[in-house]
């Protein structure tokens, strides 16, 4: 089966991750993947395997008005067309809204089914023209030949669309990305670590995290706070920080290459989002066995935590409570342990090999069926001429 997978960069963010994680075992499976980008390789944040056909289309991420938007947009349409119609895959997978519609536009008239991916609601949230993309959203969805979801909670938000048209394919936490060793060299032996880490961005509400950090901080002796990520927000955190005079407490370090790696030189895990799509992060502190907190947002952490079991969750939003939660493992080395270990134990139904199978079925479904209507397309064509 011939691949291609859409997004508008590879900058860092879950979605982009979890395309590549995908991209790279379907690879393993025999299958021809391709990898294509609005934006060219210098926004890259991840690397592609050189066994990946990696293509972008050189059409900046950033317009800066809505007529620069709407050009840029328009060049995308046509690159897009024309790359993928060079590559002539069997399937077309898109990430994220806005790339989703694109992708569509660009496609329609042709016989190139496209599977739509949604990881997080908040996806259009900083868009200027929101209402417009929402409108045509509600509007092409229907023709998409599926949409995936990432979390049974955000499908509901989804039920104007037809049943057949909606797949939850939880996202799977990825093999260890091994790789040269990473030094942290702002961890040190003598503190103890909670740590949040993803894009520094609105939704992902770090500066409830830091607030809840800042209530209990006198009372956790020898702990410190790490944020690792990087975003918009960062300026916004650190003067933040600063202003709650935790500068010695609180780090802002970036981002880490191997997440895993990092998190077993932590304590524990906190989530403080306003929304996920699923949290892949969740699953990728729990792999290294530390505990996790996590406010129970719209839409993932609930899916994935057992509370009292596996993880801790709070009610979303309560800064008091995540601090409250925060300072009972710090308090309770024993509870640390066991609801790391059990945490630990319920990767299982994320692995690679269960949630791969899910993904190979569909697109094979998929394309199975933009074979047929190609087909029927060529038969149509031949009896107009005939």
């Amino acid at each position: 089966m011939k691949i291609c997978m859409v997004a508008a960069c590879l900058a860092g963010g879950g979605a982009e991750r979890a395309l590549l994680d995908t991209a790279i075992l379907l690879r393993a499976r025999n299958h021809d993947v391709s990898v294509l980008t609005f934006e060219g390789r210098g926004a890259d944040a991840y690397t592609v395997p050189e066994y990946l056909n990696r293509m972008t289309l050189d059409v900046q991420g950033q317009s800066g008005n809505r007529l620069r938007g709407v050009v840029n947009n328009l060049r995308r349409i046509r690159r897009l067309r024309t790359a993928i119609t060079r590559l002539r895959p069997d399937v077309v997978v898109s990430y994220l809204t806005r790339t989703n519609i694109i992708c569509l536009l660009a496609l329609l008239g042709t016989n190139y089914p496209v599977v739509a991916t949604e990881h997080n609601a908040a996806t259009l949230n900083d868009s200027p023209m929101l209402p417009f993309w929402q409108f045509l959203k509600r509007f092409l969805y229907p023709h998409m030949a599926q949409v995936v979801i990432v979390s049974k909670g955000m499908a509901r938000h989804y039920s104007w669309l037809s049943g057949k048209k909606l797949a939850v394919i939880h996202n799977f936490l990825p093999p260890d990305r091994g790789g040269e060793p990473e030094t942290f060299e702002f961890i040190s032996d003598e503190s103890r670590y909670i740590v949040g880490m993803g894009r520094l961005a609105p939704e992902k509400r770090f500066d409830r995290l830091i607030r809840a950090f800042q209530l209990i901080e006198k009372d956790c002796p020898g702990w410190k706070l790490l944020i690792a990520g990087e975003g918009p927000l960062r300026a916004d955190l650190t003067r933040l920080i600063a202003s709650l005079e935790l500068q010695n407490k609180v780090m802002l370090p970036g981002r880490v290459r191997n997440p895993r790696t990092f998190f077993k030189r932590c304590d524990m895990f906190a989530l403080s989002s306003e929304t996920e799509g699923f949290s892949l992060v969740l699953l990728e502190a729990m792999s290294a066995a530390i505990p996790v907190v996590s406010f129970d947002c719209d839409f993932g952490p609930r899916e994935i935590i057992t509370p009292g079991l596996s993880g801790l969750l709070v009610p979303p939003g309560d800064t008091d409570a995540l601090a409250l939660a925060i300072k009972g493992l710090v308090d309770d080395g024993a509870m640390r342990a066991r609801l790391g270990a059990a945490g630990h134990d319920v990767l299982d139904q994320f692995s690679p090999h269960t949630i791969m199978d899910q993904w190979e079925a569909l697109l094979l479904s998929v394309a199975a069926g933009g074979a047929a209507l190609a087909q029927h397309g060529r038969r149509e064509e031949s009896v107009e001429k005939a």
